[in-house]
């Protein structure tokens, strides 16, 4: 007898990440959603019963323990708002002390000092649009900047001997800078000068300060492993696969890196000895793995894992043994047997370029069957799509009988620069064309009966959805925009101050392309929508704000379109809060179901 889930059993599901172990080795840090949104847990290493250290409102975004004593740092925004203040945790007293304390800035942490007498952090206080780059004494909580020639910029840490913080400026997703910031001499050095667009991120330093480790993709399609020399001044590769490396650490001692490639959306780490770049044997569960992190010993990396249908976990590898072992145990009502694995599929866009894609199909399809499609385009749109857990699209394909298909259209990362950059500006729309042959290409598998087809997306994919509905009107059966961008003039003019330039070198400048902005613009074709249209927001959202939304809204209803509006008070950029998603995902699958004609 099958088990019937509801939406509420899908979306219920914990998960655990973001681990950081304590200087001896004998604990981890870690973030779990047990509560409803993110907070801080510490577990021993061995196993046992974790305990909750953080019970606030909002997410906590990241935490970090000091390399030397038992405290930790970790970052909070209020409401969506992703004005990030930084705090200090007491793991004795539980004492949570405001390290920051300026509600108008963000700040984004660097990291903790060799020893742990200092962090580094960027900080927009100066003028709301420019990150500078601070160090504070942690004992006086005094801090000085070091680094403030403007832009988007990343503190990427400290070198071991304390001497260097790296700085990366962020001038596009696909075109970064890094300088060389001398803490000692107060010299910033730019040490990534090139020609047109190259990205620069990471400084995995070894211990003598001689060289780091960098992911770039200088002169190469995809990102590699880089050895930054100080004394030569210059990069070599180390590690060139044909597949993006997106991230990298290394152990204290300099001996082991921990390298995770990105293979066509699978998220594959390997262990490397530095000095020969030959590969450690060990023993990995299968999945997708994020935000490794070496103890301090280095005898061990802790890491997220999980895959499309189990929630992701903290794992710990032990690399004298080469094993790794689970060490969190995240609820997870649904057993990952009754879920579906999504198959890699490509298909053939409108100018012969080939789009990958997930499908999600439920058990027992046969052809012939009548079934509904729903297209889930990713936001970003330099992002990508992969085979983690989703739980609405999971309940969609188990409970409502759905196929769901998520693209990479062009624009994605993940498959090369080059295809990232195939969507820039003028050629916005043709990520549109994309989802237009992907339902063409649904309807010639189904054989003419996959008929009804929605759009869901979030973010850029919002915009993905607007732009769908208004310009080819005629193919879609409903849509579900999340957060999304319809009108590019007033998203670039009302989205956060620190944002404007980095998104408008991707779609362009309200100085110089303002005609074209209007042009891809959906809001100037709303009217041509005829599916139903649900559209959820935060009204804190600093990216896309929320009067991208209003205007949709407002102008379907004064033509008479069907069209739903939900406005979460306490949100940003998404839904965060499971109280929030057991509100709002239930309403979509209604307003699918009711539009689909499937029951739930």
């Amino acid at each position: 007898m099958n088990t019937a889930y509801s939406i509420e059993d899908f979306l219920e599901v914990k998960s655990a990440g973001g681990a950081s172990f304590s200087p001896d080795g004998t604990r981890i840090a870690y973030l779990s959603n047990t509560t409803g949104t993110s907070q801080i847990f510490l577990l021993p290493t061995e196993g046992g019963e974790s305990e909750q250290l953080t019970d606030f409102q909002d997410y906590v975004s990241f935490a970090r323990f000091s390399p030397t004593e038992n405290m930790l740092i970790f970052g909070k925004a209020e409401g969506g708002n992703e004005q990030t203040q930084l705090y200090l945790l007491d793991i004795k007293t539980r004492q949570i002390t405001s390290i920051t304390a300026k509600p108008d800035a963000r700040h984004d942490f660097g990291g903790w000092s060799p020893d742990g007498k200092s962090i580094c952090f960027t900080s927009n206080e100066r003028n709301g649009k420019d990150f500078d780059v601070y160090v504070m004494d942690i004992a006086t909580l005094k801090k000085r900047c070091v680094f403030d020639r403007g832009g988007w910029c990343v503190a990427e840490g400290f070198s071991p001997r304390g001497t260097y913080v790296v700085v990366r400026e962020k001038r596009s997703a696909a075109n970064t800078d890094q300088y060389l910031c001398n803490l000692k001499t107060g010299v910033v050095e730019h040490i990534t000068p090139h020609k047109g667009d190259a990205f620069y991120a990471g400084s995995s330093w070894l211990p003598d300060e001689s060289a780091f480790f960098l992911i770039q993709d200088q002169e190469r399609e995809f990102a590699g492993l880089a050895r930054y020399s100080l004394s030569e001044r210059k990069s070599d590769y180390v590690l060139a696969p044909d597949w993006d490396v997106e991230g990298v650490v290394i152990d204290r001692a300099g001996k082991n890196i921990a390298v995770i490639v990105n293979e066509g959306g699978y998220q594959r780490m390997t262990i490397y000895d530095t000095s020969r770049f030959e590969v450690r044997s060990c023993r990995l569960s299968a999945g997708n793995v994020y935000q490794a992190r070496f103890s301090e010993s280095g005898l061990q990396i802790a890491f997220s894992l999980g895959d499309s249908r189990r929630t992701s976990d903290v794992w710990i590898l032990d690399l004298e043994t080469g094993d790794s072992r689970q060490i969190t145990r995240s609820y997870q009502g649904v057993p990952p047997e009754v879920m579906v694995e999504p198959e890699l599929i490509q298909f053939k866009s409108f100018d012969g370029l080939l789009i990958p894609a997930f499908s999600y199909r439920p058990k027992g399809i046969k052809r012939g069957m009548r079934v509904p499609v729903i297209i889930n385009i990713h936001g970003g749109p330099e992002a990508q799509y992969q085979p983690v857990y989703q739980p609405v699209i999971q309940y969609l394909v188990h409970s409502s009988g759905y196929v769901v298909v998520a693209p990479n259209v062009r624009g994605s990362s993940g498959y090369g620069k080059s295809y990232m950059a195939l969507d820039n500006v003028e050629r916005r729309l043709d990520s549109v064309k994309d989802i237009v042959a992907l339902r063409d290409h649904i309807v010639g598998i189904f054989e003419g009966d996959a008929t009804e087809i929605a759009l869901f997306g979030g973010s850029y994919g919002g915009f993905m959805v607007l732009a769908c509905l208004a310009f080819y009107p005629k193919l879609w059966t409903a849509g579900v925009d999340v957060v999304g961008i319809v009108n590019f003039v007033t998203f670039l003019e009302n989205t956060a101050a620190y944002r404007r330039a980095l998104r408008e070198a991707e779609y362009g400048s309200l100085e110089n392309d303002r005609e074209f902005l209007e042009k891809i613009s959906p809001i100037h074709s709303i009217e041509k929508i005829e599916a139903p249209l649900f559209v959820i927001h935060g009204a804190n959202d600093p990216r896309v704000p929320l009067s991208e939304a209003e205007q949709v809204v407002e102008r379907l209803r004064g033509v008479g379109r069907h069209v739903e509006l939900l406005v979460y008070p306490d949100e940003g950029h998404g839904i965060t809060k499971l109280k929030n998603k057991l509100d709002a995902y239930p309403r979509v699958v209604e307003f699918l179901t009711v539009n689909l004609g499937r029951s739930g």
